[in-house]
């Protein structure tokens, strides 16, 4: 493999360090976004779960949905709703029963 040196006047290295700078600013702020999860608003949340407002508001109210709260909005994180819509599963008859008996029958 041959190297060649090349030769660059004062307005190319200039030019060349510009190119650089802003291709790491791009990279890294990209890097960034992707890492950042960003919040939803209660109606993006809705439209996401196809729910409606009044329903989400009341999953909230019981506790039952993962939100976080600044003051008075509210904003969901989509990662948490996914996990929580994927671990929604329902129980069995047999299951119900298993903690009813357990429920009824405390020591």
């Amino acid at each position: 493999m041959k190297e060649e040196l090349l030769v660059l006047s004062k307005e190319g290295i200039e030019y060349l360090a510009k190119q650089i700078i802003n291709h790491l600013n791009n990279f890294s702020s990209k890097e960034i976004d992707s890492e950042v999860e960003a919040f939803l608003t209660i109606e993006e949340a809705a439209l996401l779960i196809k729910l409606s407002k009044f329903t989400i508001y009341g999953l909230v109210h019981k506790n039952k949905i993962p939100y976080h709260k600044q003051g008075k909005r509210l904003y969901f994180l989509k990662s948490e709703l996914v996990q929580w819509i994927q671990g929604g599963t329902s129980k069995s008859s047999l299951e119900l029963k298993a903690d009813e008996y357990l429920f009824k029958n405390q020591i």
